[in-house]
């Protein structure tokens, strides 16, 4: 163990608190890690759709692989290498390889190992369409580990992801929205927890860092920065972002809440939405911190600091949604224009919205572990343990709410993309039924793309066309800023005069 340390030249405290998490009472004993060299492998989401990470980790300290192929045509597996992701952990190495060129509706197998250190079990994964019409899930909250119930709680976590994509099984993407683990306690163990379904190596998973990936200190942050490979990720934050199809995600790091923190967000997410945009029918934040919600964590200072800082930027720069977890208790606001709502009252399931420019959508879920719910908390600090949304009178409720509920359950998001229309329900996990279903119409569709589109035939060859820039993801060259083909704006929400949606002089996907 003294030796790994030497030869990997960690800094004597990050060494000593990795001996000392491993040899807690709770040592980890998946079934992955004992029947496989492989273990807490996972899939994850590429540059975009035409791409998977993977990302492992194995006791082999020689070179690996990744190999995929038409499920059933294991004679066309095409390699790709493995590289290291070393943020300070010791007794293991964390890989991962990125395939590419993959094709729409395919089912592909996939490995990951060598001949030399042994592979893992197959698993496959379906691409699904590159159309505009998709689904994917949203949950957030596993938090496995509150109150060292790592057992019953990874119980939890694989129903609630189990009966999400039994409910939504051509789901393209499971996007958790951060504190994967409790952090505190156990966390080597907690993290075998949460990687323990196999859906989240059949299905990619994007995972947005949360507040107790950090704890008991920000060394902690080691296993989370090995573990999930974040395409485009910027060089000073983990802030990141990917495109899938007709959607533009980007994952913000919302544990850097400070003045200068938040600065370096703005310039984020200008850059990043300026550049791609507009070559997607929807963008999309996903934040751990909630910057509207109906529980305690709404008067937290970071929260407040967040709120003032970024929802005016979220409205300037076109954002539709925003989907944050933490405060673990379900929230939809009204449309927001900055900090102001654009209706009052109460809204109720089914609600369909046709936003205007700089209106946006903030939506908050529950755990998905189960671990720990908090109660109703109204406009003047007051706890309301058990509250119902149709008992608490409406003076109680913040101006930005529409719709709340805690049932304190673990619930799981649906998500439904169509160029015109994005679809968000929320299901209760135990019982199947419907927390709240709201609809946002697309008022500002995409514009084709440079990049995808195809050159006219001509006598002469033609340059190789350029390709969408992808940054290699965990190691960002100096510059995170995508390429600019142009800078077109963002087509306006108004309808132009033929009542059609879209720019009047922009061609529509």
């Amino acid at each position: 163990m003294i030796k790994a340390c030497l030869n990997r030249s960690f800094v004597a405290l990050g060494c000593a608190l990795s001996v000392t998490l491993a040899s807690g009472a709770v040592v980890p004993t998946t079934a992955q890690a004992q029947e496989s060299p492989i273990y807490r492998q996972v899939l994850q989401p590429g540059a975009d759709e035409t791409s998977v990470i993977v990302s492992w980790r194995t006791n082999h300290r020689g070179e690996e692989k990744l190999k995929v192929y038409p499920t059933g045509q294991e004679d066309q597996a095409k390699e790709f290498d493995a590289k290291e992701k070393n943020a300070g952990r010791i007794l293991y190495l964390s890989n991962y390889a990125t395939a590419t060129g993959l094709a729409e509706d395919t089912e592909y197998t996939y490995v990951v190992g060598s001949d030399e250190g042994g592979w893992s079990a197959p698993h496959t994964f379906n691409t699904g369409s590159h159309g505009e019409d998709w689904s994917f899930v949203t949950i957030s909250d596993a938090q496995i580990g509150v109150d060292a119930k790592i057992e019953e709680q990874t119980e939890q976590w694989n129903k609630t992801i189990n009966k999400a994509i039994g409910d939504v099984p051509d789901s393209q993407l499971i996007w958790s929205l951060g504190d994967q683990i409790e952090g505190w306690g156990a966390p080597l163990a907690q993290y075998d927890g949460f990687f323990s379904p196999d859906v989240i190596r059949q299905v990619p998973l994007s995972a947005i860092p949360g507040n107790h990936e950090g704890y008991p200190s920000a060394i902690a942050f080691g296993d989370y920065d090995e573990h999930f490979i974040n395409p485009n990720q910027a060089p000073d934050l983990r802030n990141s972002w990917f495109e899938r199809n007709n959607v533009l995600f980007i994952n913000l790091d919302s544990n850097a809440s400070q003045e200068d923190d938040i600065e370096r967000h703005k310039r984020f997410l200008k850059d990043t939405i300026d550049n791609r945009g507009a070559f997607n029918d929807w963008v999309i934040v996903g934040m751990h911190h909630s910057l509207y919600s109906q529980a305690t964590h709404y008067t937290d200072t970071d929260v407040g600091r967040l709120r003032d800082g970024l929802a005016d930027t979220f409205s300037e720069l076109g954002v539709d949604v925003v989907l944050s977890g933490h405060d673990h208790i379900y929230t939809r606001t009204h449309l927001m224009n900055g900090n102001q709502p654009v209706s009052e009252g109460l809204g109720k399931r089914n609600d369909k919205l046709s936003p205007n420019d700089n209106e946006v959508l903030y939506l908050t879920t529950t755990s998905a572990g189960g671990g720990k719910f908090y109660d109703f908390q109204d406009v003047n600090g007051e706890k309301q343990p058990n509250a119902r949304m149709e008992h608490v009178p409406q003076e109680l409720v913040h101006d930005s709410t529409a719709y709340w509920r805690q049932d304190y359950t673990p619930d799981y998001l649906r998500v439904d993309v169509t160029g015109e229309e994005l679809r968000l329900t929320t299901y209760d996990e135990p019982t199947g039924a419907l927390v709240d279903r709201v609809t946002l119409e697309n008022r500002d569709r995409a514009l084709v793309d440079p990049r995808e589109e195809q050159p006219e035939p001509t006598e002469e060859p033609s340059a190789e066309p350029s390709e969408k820039p992808t940054t290699e993801p965990g190691e960002p060259e100096e510059s995170t800023e995508p390429s600019k083909p142009s800078e077109p704006a963002k087509p306006s929400k108004e309808p132009n005069k033929e009542g059609s949606s879209g720019s009047s002089n922009g061609q529509l996907r």
